[in-house]
């Protein structure tokens, strides 16, 4: 039995060592060509997809057609209701036409703000919208730059902001980064950054926010944009590290590695599996993969072994008639083979069938040596040439030592257990310092480049690890591999340096430079300050080349400023004395004001030829309109024609219209009412009109008509004479009456006659304001037709009115009765007909009074006219015209 248990020893030693390359045993498994895995093995697996920014800058109704620009951001965009992009400047887009926030014709994500206009914020928002698919991963690289430019007289408080960042369409912002540089320093921001995402919708946007704060209008520049931009999808290893990882744990019960692989599991299954954790190509992470896919490897091996020594593979029936110790031995290697209880337990009671059916069991093998053999196998499997003394083989993982270090742990003998795992302990040493250092390097070659995110903390890190190995061969060159990491990292530093410099200096530079073109013409606001510091950034770069490329550029901008700086003091002076020559036309040098009365044509004439040397095209603009109002005046002063007029009196209640003449240039007018200023009216040939009718309402009113010439300049202003409606009254007429009386309100009234039935009769009293006119041989009738006619000196007819004649009215009455005794304080009696009042004479003296009621019966007070017995008393009875009625004597009573 000793034979058996030999070949045993070596089957399962053979099995562990093969398990370190990630092999199986078992002839049923290893049916996966070698060909076949190393193709998958070195298959090229894409990190990153295909450019997803429609870059297209075509404009469709004066906007990008792919691109959204509005003022504020909006998780809606939409590029046909974005700004209008128009203006007349080269290189920029005005939004709906504004100068204080423009976007560059050839990048939507680049903006300029200068301070044309004072408002507290401005800000101009741009979004791309891609396509997406949900739960897959993406990055969206992309540069950025902030920059201010002639910011002396820039706000103290202002600052130039931007947000760069990706939002679910129609949704929340997934992820941004915010930048900000402060409105007055003359400085430029600029790097590379870079957002990973995972999309929540089917459209994701793509935004950059930017505006700047306390704008005034003194003429500072500010410009933010992304200088690249662009969005791929990435980390498609993530999602075959996931679609790997499901296929390997759906192998186990419950979907979990640590379990027993399912009664289902087959060889189909785990090659499948082992062809997707081909694809990974994160060496961790496929070595864990690995790890977890070999633990089924070896169930598999370990189930088929063990239904191998039962008939028809039923380990719940007899085993075969060939099942001896050995094929026991070599099963339970396999199943000693697998690292976890839940996957060893099972097969282990399924064995333990077959051993309890097996009557010889052997000579009693020593599993103490198996163990032994087992864990050294696996220890020197660890090492080149199974030199334990040596270095480590260039395949090993992590895995492998643990797989080991799981067999040292079952040795019991401690002098050999503690042998190897001192032994053990060097190859952890060795592989901690070998991954560090490869660590350091791309791919984890280090024959090749150190990585991006390699520090000199790293660096560091590295070599701690590197120093507690003891084998001198592997820490030599351990060592040297660090060596070449730092000069690789000493060399990338001073290169980022250099280039910070570069950078530094080539955008100072430009920034000279109109749209930062050093070809071209510097801007208006570089300043010899400017080139100075351009210069001091140059000197500090190392490479000549650029050094003189950049030297030469700054050569031009010197030049230019050089010869603008001459040309603007050749200027100024230009300038000055265009402005003492135009000055000199009006009085006290007010250019606003009038010329004097000596300008001259001439002057005029020599003050245009000095204009014509002014290069400044605004200035020269400003000058030429001095000189033209000059011109204008001197012209206006030579042909113009003097302006007189004159307004007809305004009658109240009777015109409708102002109205009057006048002479010159005059085109329209306007009137004043009462300080109230109406226009209209009409000017023609000499006359004007004005309807004034609801305007004028008393003849207190103040009214002036003002004449315009063609330029609205009020050239004479006239005072309207407002006057009543010349209004007559006639006092009441009888045909018997001796006159025509009555009023007149019109001064200009001097003369009347009178038409009586056709005959005209001049004549009549007229003053201040009275008229009488004697007609009582003129008038016989109350049928009579009579017209009275008022003029003026003139003899011009004024008013013409017919006068109203009151015909005679009949009257009658008597008195009745009529007594009176002595003590009495009335006389009293009676009367009829038309009777209205009474005349009482007492002994020669009359009085008048008397009062009537509406039944015809009167008394007369007389209490106080001392009556006596022989006193003489008549009483009279009158009409309301004093026209006597009747008379009667009263005789006194006793």
């Amino acid at each position: 039995m000793i034979f058996k248990t030999q070949i045993a020893k070596k089957v399962l030693a053979t099995s562990a060592a093969l398990a370190i390359l990630g092999g199986s045993i078992a002839t049923p498994i290893n049916v996966l060509s070698v060909e076949a895995a190393e193709a998958i093995q070195t298959a090229t697996v894409l990190t990153t997809g295909s450019e997803l920014i429609n870059k297209d800058l075509s404009l469709v109704n004066n906007r990008f057609k792919n691109f959204t620009i509005t003022g504020e951001y909006t998780n809606t965009p939409n590029a046909a209701s974005g700004f209008e992009l128009n203006g007349t400047d080269s290189n920029w887009y005005g939004l709906n036409g504004q100068t204080h926030r423009m976007v560059l014709k050839s990048n939507p994500f680049s903006y300029y703000f200068p301070e044309t206009w004072a408002i507290s914020e401005t800000a101009g928002f741009t979004a791309v919208t891609i396509d997406t698919e949900v739960g897959k991963s993406y990055v969206f690289d992309y540069s950025y730059s902030l920059s201010n430019s002639n910011v002396k007289t820039a706000d103290s408080n202002s600052k130039l902001n931007m947000e760069v960042g990706v939002s679910q369409y129609g949704g929340d912002k997934i992820k941004y980064n915010t930048y900000s540089l402060a409105g007055n320093q003359e400085t430029t921001l600029t790097d590379k950054a870079q957002i990973e995402f995972k999309a929540t919708s089917t459209k994701t946007i793509i935004y950059m926010r930017t505006g700047y704060t306390h704008m005034n209008s003194s003429g500072a520049q500010h410009f933010a944009s992304l200088d690249s931009y662009s969005v791929t999808q990435v980390n498609i290893e993530a999602d075959i590290q996931k679609e790997a990882s499901v296929a390997v744990n759906q192998l186990f019960n419950g979907n979990s590695s640590g379990a027993a692989i399912k009664a289902t599991t087959d060889l189909a299954a785990i090659q499948a599996a082992q062809l997707l954790v081909y694809k990974v190509t994160d060496s961790y992470e496929r070595s864990k993969l690995q790890v977890e896919l070999n633990q089924a490897y070896r169930q598999l091996d370990a189930r088929l072994a063990i239904a191998n020594l039962f008939e028809n593979g039923n380990v719940n029936g007899k085993i075969k008639a060939s099942t001896n110790q050995e094929a026991i031995n070599a099963a339970q290697a396999l199943i000693n083979n697998v690292s976890t209880n839940p996957g060893r337990l099972p097969l282990q009671a399924d064995l333990n069938k077959a051993k309890n059916q097996l009557t010889d069991l052997g000579d009693g093998s020593s599993i103490e040596e198996e163990a032994e053999m087992n864990a050294r196998t696996l220890v020197q499997a660890l090492f080149k040439n199974n030199d334990m003394t040596g270095t480590i083989v260039t395949t090993l993982a992590q895995r492998h030592i643990d797989e080991a270090q799981k067999a040292v742990n079952s040795v019991t003998n401690p002098t050999i257990k503690a042998e190897l795992q001192a032994n053990l302990k060097k190859a952890q040493e060795q592989l901690n310092a070998t991954n560090a250092v490869k660590g350091l390097f791309n791919n984890d070659n280090v024959a090749g480049t150190i990585k991006t995110a390699t520090t000199q903390v790293s660096i560091n890190d590295a070599k701690v690890l590197v120093g507690v190995v003891t084998n001198t061969a592997k820490k030599t060159e351990l060592e040297g591999q660090i060596a070449e990491a730092q000069k690789q990292l000493d060399a990338k530093l001073a290169q980022v340096e250099e280039q910070a410099r570069q950078e530094a200096a080539t955008n100072a530079v430009k920034e000279l430079f109109n749209s930062n073109d050093v070809t071209g013409t510097i801007k208006d606001s570089t300043t010899q300050d400017a080139i100075n510091n351009a210069k001091e950034l140059v000197a500090a770069i190392t490479d000549t080349a650029k050094k003189a490329e950049l030297e030469a550029q700054l050569a031009e901008a010197q030049k230019q400023v050089d010869a603008k700086t001459a040309e603007a003091a050749a200027e100024k002076a230009r300038q000055e004395a265009v402005e003492k020559a135009i000055e000199g036309l009006f009085n006290n040098n007010d250019v606003n004001g009038t010329i004097k009365d000596s300008t001259t044509q001439d002057a005029i004439d020599q003050a245009k030829e000095l204009v014509t040397t002014i290069t400044d095209a605004d200035k020269k603009a400003e000058l030429e309109k001095a000189i033209t109002e000059a011109q204008k005046q001197l012209t206006d002063k030579e042909t113009k024609v003097e302006v007189t007029g004159k307004v007809n009196p305004f009658i109240l209640h009777q015109d409708r219209y102002l109205s009057g003449t006048y002479t010159g240039d005059i085109t329209a007018i306007s009137v004043d009412v009462n300080g109230k200023r109406y226009y209209g009216g009409t000017v023609n040939d000499g006359e004007f009109s004005f309807y004034a009718l609801d305007k004028i309402a008393n003849a207190g009113d103040v009214v002036i008509i003002n004449l315009h010439s063609a330029d609205k300049v009020i050239q004479k202003s006239i005072t309207v004479q407002i006057k009543e409606a010349t209004k007559v009254t006639q006092a009441a007429y009888n045909v018997k009456d001796s006159n025509i009386t009555g009023t007149f309100n019109n001064p200009d009234i001097t003369k009347m006659n009178i038409v009586v039935n056709g005959t005209t009769y001049w004549g009549g009293t007229l003053t201040n304001g009275t008229f009488k006119f004697y007609a009582l041989d003129k008038i016989t009738s109350a049928t009579d037709e009579v017209t009275m006619n008022f003029y003026n000196a003139k003899n011009e007819l004024i008013l013409s009115k017919n006068l109203t004649i009151t015909a005679p009215v009949v009257t009658s009455g008597e008195i009745t009765s009529a007594t009176v005794a002595v003590g009495d304080k009335n006389i009293v009696g009676t009367i009829t007909g038309d009777i209205k009042s009474f005349g009482v004479t007492i002994d020669g003296v009359t009085y008048n009074g008397g009062t009537i009621t509406s039944d015809g019966t009167f008394k007369f007070y007389v209490a106080d006219k001392k009556i006596k017995a022989g006193s003489s008393i008549t009483i009279v009875g009158y009409d309301k015209s004093k026209n006597t009625l009747s008379e009667v004597n009263i005789v006194v009573s006793k």
